[in-house]
């Protein structure tokens, strides 16, 4: 059976609509489970543009940026401090990007959920991710923060930040 694209994104925007009733928890609680499936994926293109494993957080902001650069995707990932800061100018979800769907504010919480996994895993840690400002609700860019999840934890101290990598190249 052969279902037309159309429909496939109507019955996807009737889910999203469905979804943006419920509370913000609940939005996130069913989002983000979803978000952790293209984490993978993402990995694995993340290595594949870097042409290494991926056995750090610097390596992993390294592979996208540059798989963002190669798909000619405007904003990247820096390190500041204890803070990872994405910024980011236009969607980079997939499904959103090729028509399959719609953008809708919930599917933020579906790239929370993919980037909290991809970077604990990273990591081998919880990471805090934090949506700051989205398309998807209604803002000129995507920023997100990610911090350790714990304040007192120093995970990011001694990664070398954004201006340490321009003075060292």
């Amino acid at each position: 059976m052969n279902i037309p694209i159309d429909k496939n994104r109507k019955w996807i925007a009737g889910l999203h609509e469905s979804i943006d009733r419920l509370g913000e928890d609940l939005k996130a609680a069913i989002m983000k489970p979803v978000g952790k499936t293209c984490a993978s994926d993402l990995l694995r293109l993340c290595e594949e543009h870097l042409g290494r494993e991926v056995a750090t957080v610097e390596d992993l902001i390294e592979g996208w940026n540059i798989l963002r650069e190669g798909r000619q995707l405007k904003g990247n990932w820096e390190i500041d401090g204890d803070t990872i800061r994405g910024t980011f100018h236009e969607c980079g979800c997939p499904l959103v990007r090729s028509g399959m769907i719609d953008l809708h504010p919930v599917q933020c919480y579906c790239s929370q959920g993919m980037m909290e996994t991809v970077f604990a895993r990273v990591a081998k840690q919880p990471l805090k991710v934090s949506i700051i400002r989205s398309f998807g609700r209604g803002d000129g860019v995507c920023e997100f923060l990610i911090r350790p999840r714990h304040p007192d934890h120093q995970y990011f101290r001694g990664l070398r930040t954004s201006a340490d990598t321009m003075h060292n190249s």
